[in-house]
């Protein structure tokens, strides 16, 4: 009967392993906001952002960018992380905007071994539900259940 239960909390972890991936982002990074006057020329539908800080791991995915023009339909394409600069498609051209950037940075940049540790727990999280399932089966086989 152990075994059972020790199979069944190796399944709510598993369940829970989104959240819990979720969570770990969210202590890794801070949360920054931008605003940015942009103004785009005719034929132009990009515009190149420089941000103040680093993007976390040099990824658009970190981004999300709004106008204050209904119009625009602004996606981060690009980032460049040896300038920080963030480049923006899907803005309408011959038009001035606000752009708000929502961006996500290192959290953890003054811990440097906070860092590397928080990216192994997901590891050491499916390393110890594989193990408590591996222990419940062998302890189970051992008893005869």
């Amino acid at each position: 009967m152990k075994s059972v239960s020790l199979i069944i909390g190796a399944g709510v972890l598993i369940l829970l392993f989104g959240a819990i991936l979720a969570g770990i982002n969210d202590f890794r990074t801070d949360d920054v906001e931008e605003p940015h006057n942009v103004t785009t020329a005719a034929n132009v539908t990009t515009a190149a952002i420089v941000l103040s800080q680093e993007l976390f791991g040099d990824n658009t995915i970190s981004a999300t960018v709004s106008s204050n023009l209904t119009d625009d339909a602004p996606v981060p394409s690009s980032y460049a992380s040896t300038t920080q600069t963030l480049t923006i498609s899907g803005l309408i051209e011959s038009s001035s905007r606000r752009l708000t950037i929502d961006y996500e940075v290192d959290g953890l940049w003054d811990y440097p071994g906070a860092g590397l540790v928080a990216r192994m727990w997901p590891v050491m999280l499916g390393i110890g539900v594989i193990g408590i399932i591996v222990g419940a089966v062998v302890a189970a086989t051992k008893r005869g259940e």
